[in-house]
């Protein structure tokens, strides 16, 4: 992979200056590791979109709750940085693993935030993107929607979810200078950098008076329940604000209750960010207010930084670039006829500059690597096939959708994309071997479907399966697997437990070489449940076959 420029913009524009000169070296697709999260990354807002930034756009939304005086992009930074605060670098303990789920009856996480977040998190849980993922992209989305994109924090995934509480120690606003110290030094943080990420994280948001009233006092007003009290007057704005009040005199923000009461507030005793900002002099501080750049720029070192303290044991990914050109919604349906069905989508990134007669063909690819009769194939695309990015320096992308026919006895094993863009003409080839498409294990998207029902406060999710498999493997055994999604005591968060079924031959499809096979799988979870996929397995003496990370969202629901 390309290693990550200090901008998106740039990246974005090296990646297309590759398709440009006609050689497109991208990750090879697919790559289970990165996939998942990689979409949920990049699709923000629009077709196959996943969501999750949208709980942070704009900057001040508040999708958790109806309770006025909180917005989810302070509470989700919060949320990653609590996680991440228990870590001994030392020990190679800790970091951000999801633990804080176990741990918000602690008097160090006070407040709604933590399991507020972490229930809205689940909905992005799934067997490839784990729950302390998410958090990570949380804080990400968090800081990249309130600075409008001029902080895009790289992102790396391979995050561990932790199976129970971790250690205490999150810096509390009573303590003294010393104790602050050494807390951050224990999560690698030296007094530069402590300054640093404090002046970062307390540029949006403020102090809650129903969870802090030692701090700030609880008002009756129904346009701010939470009784909050901003750190400054840009709360739902990532800029150096907090930076720009903190070098003013001490008497100007006594006499203003909007501005920050962890460094001017009534108490003196958890005037923290007062002690932390001038643990240095005031040095860096003094900087940050001077330059909107430098802040920037520090806080995207410094919150990458933080977002990466994983456990020793852990191996994050590389930095999850954007894919250029990325298949989706691939599926195969065997016709009685004696013909196969192969449709699917590419989706190809923008730089705003596409030409308006831009040609997409697949040239797909037989059983045996030579080109189907119908090959190539034009791939088209129409309004409403865009996805976007809620803020900038983030890139957009168009799919184009393709559908053909082929004998069965021809079949597919993979394709390669070409793209006619003005006076450019590309092929990527998905690193020399063509995206595959196995033609052996495939599921019929027209007879599968889902369930999804609420007998109780759990929802019960049933997949019903039908697979066309091709007799000449002879396989002995074909299974569902599932990761099934299990409830946690002490926390909202889920672990996956793999779980394979059988599923039987019900029909052979004369004259076509397939045979149909069903089955189905349940289960139960608490709420609405994770992004839910499963994987097909066949085995035999002729060897083993899998077809794997089909999203049940990919189904219609069973009439």
């Amino acid at each position: 992979m390309t290693s990550i420029s200090s901008s998106w913009a740039t990246l974005i524009l090296a990646a297309l200056a590759i398709i440009a000169n006609g050689v497109v070296t991208a990750c090879t697709w697919p790559d289970a590791q990165i996939d998942q999260l990689e979409s949920i990354l990049y699709q923000h807002n629009g077709y196959r979109q996943y969501g999750l930034a949208f709980g942070v756009s704009p900057c001040n939304n508040m999708a958790n709750t109806l309770e006025t005086g909180r917005d989810d992009s302070a509470e989700w930074f919060r949320t990653a940085y609590h996680d991440m605060a228990t870590a001994n670098m030392q020990a190679g303990i800790g970091g951000i693993d999801a633990s804080i789920g176990f741990e918000t009856d602690r008097p160090e996480n006070k407040g709604k935030a933590f399991n507020e977040s972490v229930s809205f998190f689940t909905a992005f849980q799934s067997a490839r993107s784990a729950m302390a993922d998410v958090i990570a992209l949380g804080a990400l989305f968090s800081v990249g929607s309130c600075s409008n994109g001029e902080v895009i924090i790289p992102f790396r995934g391979g995050r561990r979810d932790a199976l129970g509480p971790g250690p205490t120690g999150v810096p509390q606003p009573e303590e003294d200078l010393d104790t602050h110290m050494a807390a951050f030094a224990r999560q690698g943080f030296n007094v530069t950098e402590m300054i640093g990420l404090v002046a970062c994280g307390h540029t949006i948001g403020g102090v809650h008076g129903e969870n802090f009233p030692e701090i700030v006092p609880v008002v009756n007003d129904m346009n701010n329940q939470a009784s909050r009290q901003d750190f400054d007057e840009s709360f739902d704005n990532f800029d150096n604000s907090v930076s720009e009040l903190t070098v003013s005199s001490a008497k100007q923000f006594v006499a203003n209750t909007t501005q920050n009461p962890l460094a001017f507030g009534h108490n003196e005793t958890t005037r923290s960010d007062f002690r932390i900002f001038n643990a240095d002099g005031g040095n860096l501080i003094r900087r940050m207010a001077e330059s909107q750049q430098f802040f920037w720029d520090m806080c995207t070192t410094l919150l990458e930084r933080m977002l990466n303290t994983v456990p020793r044991d852990v191996q994050l990914t590389d930095v999850i670039q954007p894919i250029q050109i990325k298949p989706n919604n691939l599926f195969i349906t065997v016709n009685s006829n004696g013909t196969e069905t192969v449709s699917g989508e590419v989706r190809i990134i923008e730089d705003g500059t596409t030409s308006s007669n831009r040609e997409v063909f697949i040239h797909l690819k037989s059983r045996t690597g030579e080109a189907v009769p119908s090959s190539p194939i034009l791939a088209r695309t129409q309004d409403g096939m865009q996805v976007y990015a809620f803020y900038n320096n983030m890139p957009n992308f168009t799919f184009y959708s393709f559908t053909t026919t082929v004998p069965t006895g021809v079949g597919v094993s993979s394709f390669d994309v070409q793209i006619k863009d003005g006076d450019t003409d590309t092929t990527s080839t998905n690193g020399g071997q063509g995206f595959p498409m196995q033609d052996v294990l495939i599921v019929q998207q027209a007879s599968t479907c889902t369930r999804l029902e609420f007998p109780s406060m759990k929802s019960n999710n049933t997949l019903e399966i039908t697979v066309a498999v091709r007799d000449d493997m002879e396989f002995d055994s074909v299974q569902l697997v599932v990761p099934k999604p299990v409830n946690m005591i002490g926390t909202l968060s889920l672990r996956f437990e793999p779980t394979a079924v059988d599923i039987g031959k019900v029909q052979t499809l004369d004259g076509t070489g397939y045979s149909l096979y069903k089955g189905s799988f349940s289960f139960l979870v608490d709420g609405v449940g994770p992004m839910k996929t499963f994987d097909l397995v066949a085995s035999g003496s002729k060897g083993v076959v899998q077809s794997n990370l089909t999203r049940w969202a990919e189904f219609d629901f069973c009439e």
